[in-house]
């Protein structure tokens, strides 16, 4: 009689018995491995790193080389400044887990400024973005890697896939404006302003970006004027607005006395502020009233010497030129006593 069916059945059933211990080892090694994992982190928040570095070892010997321990061990490596350790965990992460990874492997590679780093970091970026097509975070850090190194038309492509995601906002607007400026392409960069400007006409942020870049272009100094009372109607007490405005109304044939008003509130509000102190003392020397033009001037390149202020060659150059026009002056005047003297010797009125 053939019982085929019967040892079949008892094999199968033997499998069946064999494969209920592995499922409990696993869900127990799981259990384990979850334990120090959160112990690990605990740990390393407290930067108690050996502890850390300890529990983490339990974590991969349940799980050898997972992304996640790397990734910990590369933060344990960072916190004992072990820089070149906390690296290579870190890239190991990465080429364990692309996919979850990138992040810290990318970030180390930005701010290490070694030769290659930055177009590895781009690389791994664009490997990610495939594998995570629709993280715009991660698409928004490979923008800025591409305006970093100057790629411009990858950065705006890359923009585009970040508008499709999420779609055009003031983030979107501002990327562009800056890659259009980096460019050199300021008609663009307007043109990128103009459009959010048209769904939030009162940013004033962005008012203030496009004053400034019109001045990039031939745009007419009535046209930036009108863009800047914009801005101070909105914002009256917005120093570095008022300074702005001021400097270029004094610079640009406007009425060079509300000019100096306006500059006058700047020094008031700020009296230590070098920029501010630079253009009223300026817009002073160009009315003629040198003596207090120098004053503040003087004040100014002191104090942007004083902290180191990257306005320091602008100040010193308006204190040059102040002077000379002060030293003119007074040589005209001179040329017009000498000259009214030998006149009235002529005429016999002095001897």
């Amino acid at each position: 009689m053939f019982v085929a069916t019967p040892i079949a059945a008892k094999k199968t059933a033997g499998k069946k018995a064999l494969s209920a211990p592995t499922k409990t080892i696993n869900t127990e090694r799981e259990q384990q491995f979850t334990y120090y994992w959160y112990a690990a982190k605990q740990a390393l928040t407290e930067q108690r790193y050996a502890d850390a570095y300890l529990l983490l070892g339990f974590c991969n010997s349940i799980k050898p080389n997972d992304g996640q321990v790397l990734s910990s061990l590369g933060a344990i490596y960072t916190g004992m400044e072990q820089k070149e350790r906390a690296f290579e965990a870190y890239k190991k992460a990465y080429e364990t887990d692309p996919k979850d990874q990138w992040f810290k492997y990318s970030a180390v590679l930005i701010d290490r400024h070694e030769p290659g780093d930055l177009e590895e970091a781009i690389r791994v970026l664009e490997h990610a973005e495939n594998l995570n097509p629709k993280d715009d975070n991660l698409q928004e850090k490979l923008c800025l890697l591409y305006i970093t190194k100057g790629e411009y038309k990858k950065a705006l492509m890359t923009q585009d896939r970040i508008d499709e995601l999420r779609g055009y906002d003031a983030y979107s607007a501002l990327t562009r404006y800056r890659i259009y400026g980096y460019w050199g392409k300021p008609k663009k960069a307007l043109e990128a302003l103009d459009k959010y400007i048209e769904i939030d006409p009162i940013n004033v942020r962005f008012l203030i970006f496009r004053a400034e870049t019109m001045q990039q272009t031939k745009a007419k100094p009535e046209e930036i004027f009108a863009i800047y009372e914009k801005i101070i109607h909105l914002e009256p007490m917005n120093l570095s607005v008022l300074n702005n405005y001021a400097y270029y109304l004094a610079t640009h044939g406007g009425d060079i006395k509300k000019a100096e008003r306006m500059s006058e509130i700047t020094i008031k509000e700020s009296p230590n502020n070098p920029v501010y102190l630079d253009t009223y003392g300026w817009i002073l020397g160009l009315q003629g009233q040198f003596s207090l033009a120098i004053y503040y001037l003087d004040k100014a390149y002191n104090t942007a010497y004083y902290i180191r202020s990257d306005e320091l060659p602008i100040i010193k150059k308006h204190l040059e030129e102040v002077r000379k026009a002060q030293d003119k002056y007074f040589e005209e005047i001179k040329k017009d006593e000498d000259k009214n003297k030998e006149l009235r010797r002529a005429a016999g009125w002095e001897y």
